[in-house]
């Protein structure tokens, strides 16, 4: 069942508005606003029928950027930004810079909001204040009045269990719409057009140790410890250097509170000399009251932890949203807008199978404008190896936001242990050294740092108390460091275009799309980590370990900790770091990953789709990138 409101062609007529709200409007021809549409999640969704048309809808409308008189586009205007000796070279916008040479006029958007309140479609208020950003605005409404506004049908489907709401086509907006005089293009202000859809599959991005008992003892932790992590990645000469992070500002951008004293409680327990400050922020008038127990707490802690002990100097900035979708594109826009950090990490996403590309897209133009801002941003690539949508969809596929092309993606490596002592230290990462991977009743032996995919593991089932390899195989596939290429972002993105290691299984990927992941850092459970969260699932308020935990979200932290530092040590901001990284990967600043799999692409030398370019020589990934800067000849 569908209600009866038609497609509009950019030359269809629409009956007179509901009323006019001030000054003169009318609206003459419409157009559709493509890529709004989650058709691959409405195919396996059964339609329930009409959605009611009195329930109110919270949205998030996006808008285009401007192209400026005299300034560059802004996807070139970044590109500038990291082409050393051009005049643009790391001279970043400030926010309201940016809001006043990339955002659409204020009369533009008037128009639009005009439009809108003739269908009773107003803008959102938190704390006495509008929800609005330079690139969007959060608008509330009807069903039925978002379905005459925007010419769709708003049906109740099913998928998985949870109930919501979708529209099945395209919305559609004016052409032409005379507002005080003046015909205003609606359809070509907006870039989207998130809320009409409710289904939303946002996660985290941890992993914990399979069939191992014992493993939620309280006692203390178990796993590598922060000073451990710096030893390996060579981040420690930098410390001796002085280099700690100071005065360098780390966004934490997540979707559920945590407890503040937890992270101390952390950095105390390991000897953290932490002179940085944590401090949190409500966006869309979220509470940063932590309240109910769950994993979405224990990432946000683990978030902070890592990062804060691997740049200990840096101050740390906790960005909170509501877990909706247009929050989640807030979360971004918030870090964006209000302009307090210099480097942001999130560990939340979602595969591009549930998503439609102007979600994607909404998401990425915060991306971009943080990167003319000069945020250096990154994300984790996921947990679930070449299948990300698993088991939902069972083809090639990546996480959002980890495949935009303007955030920097970091996926996962198994680093093993020289030997089975306990508290052994990493291996060498990049020698051909044998380690040691604990495991129940054994350890494993592997040669040198691999790619993370927990396929290694199939031959060892019976360790773990399992009868069959078959039945091990359920539990473990296909867990590991989610890369491959995007569905969504169809052309390489301009940094990656002669990098891209284009392995022979490309199945049904497109190996010309946008690469994931960039970067890699360890990430596997077995050569894993502590997390200390009093309010979680696994603890209580007096013992806070919980252990045996791993997944992509250990690496971006922990990267964006790096970040800082190299923000420091290079007396600024790097922005979008990715092209300088890619540029400069084969100046010793990276330790290639040529064994493992994520059970589909293997690692190999160069960029794969399992480690991106490797993991980080922190110590010469900061003289390369110092290099970079200075070659001001290029």
């Amino acid at each position: 069942m569908r209600r009866a409101w038609a497609i509009l062609s950019t030359t269809a007529l629409l009956a007179t508005p509901i009323a006019l709200t001030s000054g003169s409007a009318f609206a003459s021809q419409y157009g559709q606003l493509r890529g709004n549409t989650a058709h691959a999640l409405l195919a396996h969704s059964p339609n329930k029928g009409p959605a009611s048309t009195s329930a109110q809808i919270t949205l998030f409308v996006g808008y285009n950027f401007r192209v400026p008189n005299h300034m560059p586009t802004l996807s070139n205007y970044i590109r500038d930004t990291q082409t050393p000796g051009n005049p643009y070279f790391h001279k970043f916008l400030s926010a309201t810079q940016f809001a006043s040479t990339y955002a659409p006029s204020s009369n533009r958007v008037s128009a639009l909001l005009n439009y809108l309140a003739q269908y009773h479609i107003t803008p959102v208020t938190a704390n006495g204040h509008q929800v609005q950003y330079p690139l969007g605005i959060n608008v509330s409404g009807s069903v039925g009045n978002v379905e005459k506004a925007f010419s769709v049908a708003i049906n109740n489907y099913t998928f998985g269990g949870k109930s919501f709401i979708a529209n099945d086509q395209n919305p559609s907006l004016p052409t032409a719409y005379t507002y005080d005089g003046v015909s205003y293009d609606l359809q070509a202000l907006v870039s989207g057009v998130s809320g009409m859809t409710t289904y939303n599959a946002l996660t985290t991005h941890v992993q914990q140790q399979q069939n191992v008992p014992s493993l939620n003892s309280q006692s203390g932790p178990t796993g590598y410890s922060p000073q451990q992590m710096a030893n390996a990645y060579q981040v420690s000469p930098l410390y001796q250097q002085g280099i700690t992070g100071a005065n360098v500002n780390i966004g934490v951008a997540t979707l559920a509170p945590f407890v503040p004293s937890d992270a101390t409680y952390f950095w105390n327990y390991y000897n953290i000399p932490r002179t940085g400050s944590l401090s949190e922020v409500g966006v869309d008038g979220q509470s940063t009251t932590a309240s109910g127990k769950g994993l979405g707490g224990s990432e946000t802690s683990l978030d902070v932890e890592r990062s804060g002990a691997m740049a200990p100097g840096a101050n740390i900035v906790v960005y909170e949203a509501p877990n909706t979708n247009p929050g989640f594109i807030d979360l971004y826009d918030a870090v964006a807008t209000q302009d307090k950090v210099q480097v942001m990490t999130t560990s939340w996403g979602e595969a591009e199978y549930f998503v439609p590309f102007s979600y994607a897209y909404l998401l990425n133009q915060a991306f971009m404008q943080g990167a003319a801002e000069g945020i250096t941003m990154m994300a984790a690539s996921g947990d679930y190896g070449a299948y990300d949508g698993y088991p939902t969809d069972r083809k090639l596929a990546v996480d959002t936001p980890a495949s935009s092309p303007d955030i920097l993606a970091t996926g996962g490596t198994t680093l093993p242990m020289v030997s089975a002592t306990p508290n052994a230290n990493p291996i060498t990462p990049g020698s051909t050294q044998t380690g040691i991977v604990p495991i129940p009743n054994g350890s494993i032996s592997i040669t040198g740092e691999q790619g993370w995919g927990w396929q290694y593991l199939l031959p060892y089932y019976a360790n773990f108390g399992i009868r069959t390899e078959s039945q091990w195989y359920r539990d473990i596939y296909p867990i590991g460091s989610t890369g491959g290429y995007s569905a969504l972002w169809t052309s390489t993105a301009p940094y990656q275009a002669s990098n891209l290691y284009n392995w022979w299984q490309t199945g049904t990927a497109n190996p010309n799309a946008r690469g994931v992941p960039d970067v890699a850092f360890n990430s596997d459970p077995f050569t894993g980590y502590a997390i200390y969260d009093t309010n979680s699932v696994y603890t209580t308020p007096s013992q806070g370990w919980t252990n045996g935990w791993g997944g992509t979200s250990f690496a971006a932290p922990q990267w964006a900790g790096i970040v800082a530092l190299i923000d420091q040590s290079l007396k600024g901001p790097q922005g979008l770091i990715a092209p300088a990284l890619y540029a400069t990967s084969t100046g010793g600043g990276f330790y290639p990953v040529t064994n493992g799999n994520n059970w589909y692409y293997y690692a190999a030398p160069g960029w794969n789709a399992v480690t991106g370019l490797g993991t980080p020589n922190v110590s010469q990934l900061a003289k390369s990138l110092a290099q970079w800067n200075n070659n001001t000849n290029r």
